[in-house]
């Protein structure tokens, strides 16, 4: 073998490192239209440009108590009420996904019970600069909650780079109650 056939070899093989490493560094199709994640904390407020969302308060029941509203909503599995604090920044808004996503990567979606949209706050319209107070209320297992995340976007569909809030719950073993009650959101 030559010198000339070996430099041949080594470019050869540098040039198919630089072209597997290029595929693998460019960006999906999935990659481009996923939402932005905006991380924060429990207890903090994060921006994410047209809200601002902080959690106050993680609460599991098997029992959900409704304001205004009869019978009780029972559940195989438990009700976490989230309790937070939303401030649109720009103008009317309504946060219209809500989940949580377990660390085994499984996501729960928002409650859909009767008369719960009326009085949480993905049925809130939030108003620009007026912190809102309610709950996002999530059936899931209770024994799902360590290590899961909060996920709200304002957009549900079309939603191609928003920011979408993810905020870790911080829930080591959850308490549950067997009723959990909370109150209709509102912006007083």
């Amino acid at each position: 073998m030559t010198g000339r056939q070996f430099l041949n070899g080594v470019l050869t093989v540098a040039v198919l490192v630089a072209i597997i490493g290029l595929y693998r560094l460019t960006p999906t199709q999935k990659d481009i239209q996923d939402p932005t994640p905006v991380n924060g904390i429990v207890g903090r407020a994060v921006d994410a440009g047209r809200f601002k969302l902080t959690v106050d308060a993680v609460r599991v029941g098997k029992t959900l108590k409704i304001p205004n509203s009869a019978p009780d909503r029972k559940t195989p599995t438990s009700f976490v009420v989230v309790d937070a604090t939303v401030t649109a920044t720009q103008e009317p808004i309504h946060l219209n996904r809500v989940q949580i996503r377990s660390s085994d990567g499984i996501t729960y979606l928002g409650a859909n019970r009767s008369d719960l949209d009326r009085v949480d706050l993905t049925g809130f319209q939030f108003a620009p600069g007026i912190p809102a107070h309610g709950a996002f209320v999530v059936e899931m297992p209770a024994d799902k909650l360590p290590g899961a995340t909060l996920q709200v976007m304002e957009k549900s569909i079309m939603n191609d780079l928003e920011p979408e809030v993810n905020i870790p719950l911080d829930v080591k073993s959850p308490d549950v109650s067997p009723v959990v009650t909370f109150t209709k959101a509102s912006d007083s």
